[in-house]
Order: structure tokens, then sequence, then C-alpha cells
């Protein structure tokens, strides 16, 4: 079992967050959260970081099938997806709710889900790399 699914982008840091919110948009995903991880960590430990952001996704029919199993999944939610330089490549990554949600819930129905849901993460990623 891995904990992500990690691309390298075909594009630049910028080029990739723009692609990754048109693809989650087409798929009927809302961004919930943008958290700009370089200022946050350049500013606390007065230290150059590179560029790193974490968008978070949120398709809404299925946070609550989620929620409406068991409250404590939100924990899992929104789907955040990593967007990273390193080693002059850009990176997209993402945890994969069929690699760690199913472990958590007995309903068949919801690992179903899981399963549906990664596969499309997997896709908008692989589209991006």
């Amino acid at each position: 079992m891995s904990y992500n699914y990690t691309k390298k982008s075909q594009y630049s840091f910028l080029e990739t967050i723009d692609e990754l919110l048109l693809s989650f948009w087409e798929n009927w995903f809302w961004l919930v959260s943008n958290v700009d991880v370089t200022e946050k960590v350049s500013k606390k430990v007065d230290k150059d970081f590179p560029n790193y952001k974490i968008l978070g996704f949120c398709k809404p029919e299925i946070a609550y099938k989620y929620l409406s199993e068991d409250m404590n999944l939100w924990v899992f939610l929104p789907c955040s997806i990593c967007v990273y330089e390193k080693d002059w490549s850009v990176y997209i990554s993402s945890w994969l709710p069929e690699d760690i949600i199913s472990n958590f819930i007995e309903n068949k129905d919801l690992k179903n889900l899981d399963i549906e849901i990664s596969i499309l993460i997997k896709k908008i990623i692989d589209d991006i790399s």
C-alpha cells in the first residue's frame, strides 16, 4: 500500500495549478482551499522554500455520502492535491481514497466510491503529467 500518487507535470508550476483547477472544475469538484505552503514556511523559518501549494477539492455529493456514513470521515476531506517544485521539475501528488479511507469503513458502496474517486484523481493527474 502506498500513501500517495505522485507524477511529474509536463507544465510549469503555475500552469500545473491552472490545469488542475480546470480539470477538477470540469469534473464537478469545488476548490475549497488553496494553501501557499511556500509563503507560510518561508515566513516561519525565515528561509527559502521551493514552490509548494496544497489545493483542497470537494465534490459535495461525495462528501455527503461519506459524512452520512461516519461524521469522523471529515478528517479525510477535502481531497488534497499538492503541487511542488523539486530539482527543477514540478510534481503533483495526492493521497487516494482507496488506499486510505477504505481501511476505516465497512460500507461496500463507499468502498466502491473510494475506488471510483481514486480512478478519477489518477486520471486528472495523469492527464497533466
